[in-house]
């Protein structure tokens, strides 16, 4: 067919095709509900956002960096003011760690998103940050659960393989080196992509827009059946959806990389949809 129109698709919206085809149908297609208020996000939003803006300050610092958590805390998914106050300390904590161990300079791009074409999707991917070194651009992807990620994490993960993809083709810069920097314990897991490691997961990205593609052309709800389990516990999706007492719903705080009832045991949270 050549007047098909495109997918557009995210690591994210993939995500949610491959887990449960039915949370993308109300996700995606009915456009019901919205994003939960979970913990995890809220604390996850601060780092992110203040380590984007600790580039901007004129003197900036360690101690700034953790003030800049502070400013953009929200106490949105915590059990309560407790909880977020335990939280907000320990993630100011990991952001001054982290700019004092990893200085930088002024990055390429901070929280940009950028867009490519394939055979079946148009895909999008918004980046933490791009570092300039000499000719070559690195993807820098921050990380804030629980699990320490390893080079193989950053190796098979299709986010950044699409984050290296998207800043190719729409920057026209080599973009080959992919980088998880996780906060919580200091870690800078890396991989070197190579074309025909990226042209493979654009291939698999594709294979997966063209059942995407099959699906909202048969336009029923039956083409997109649930796959109940334990991820349940975490939609924000339950509401609409007839297999939710299959699996009880996770406090909105369960997904803190620590214990939800002891935050400071950052050792032994879930490590479920972590940022």
């Amino acid at each position: 067919m050549t007047d098909r129109r495109l997918v557009p698709v995210s690591a994210t919206k993939l995500d949610v095709w491959q887990q449960c085809a039915f949370r993308f149908w109300l996700q995606y297609v009915q456009k019901s509900g919205s994003r939960g208020d979970w913990a995890h996000l809220s604390m996850g939003n601060a780092v992110h956002a203040a380590l984007r803006d600790w580039f901007d300050l004129d003197s900036p610092d360690p101690a700034a960096a953790a003030e800049l958590v502070q400013t953009h805390w929200s106490s949105l998914g915590f059990r309560d003011e407790e909880q977020s106050g335990a939280w907000r300390s320990i993630a100011a904590g990991w952001v001054r760690d982290y700019v004092e161990q990893h200085p930088a300079p002024v990055p390429f791009s901070r929280e940009r998103t950028l867009g490519a074409l394939g055979e079946y999707v148009t895909v999008s991917g918004r980046i933490d940050r791009i570092d300039e070194r000499g000719a070559e651009l690195v993807i820098v992807d921050y990380k804030t659960g629980r699990t320490v990620p390893t080079d193989d994490d950053a190796k098979v993960s299709r986010a950044l393989a699409i984050y290296a993809l998207v800043t190719q083709r729409s920057l026209r810069r080599r973009a080959y080196e992919v980088q998880l920097h996780h906060l919580p314990s200091g870690t800078v897991a890396t991989h070197r992509h190579t074309d025909e490691s990226l042209a493979r997961q654009m291939s698999r990205v594709d294979a997966i827009g063209r059942d995407i593609a099959v699906a909202l052309a048969a336009g029923r709800q039956s083409d997109f059946p649930a796959s109940p389990g334990p991820l349940c516990g975490w939609c924000d999706f339950r509401e609409g959806c007839p297999h939710r007492a299959a699996v009880p719903a996770q406090p909105p705080w369960a997904g803190l990389p620590g214990a939800p009832d002891d935050p400071d045991d950052v050792s032994s949270a879930a490590d479920s949809f972590p940022i």
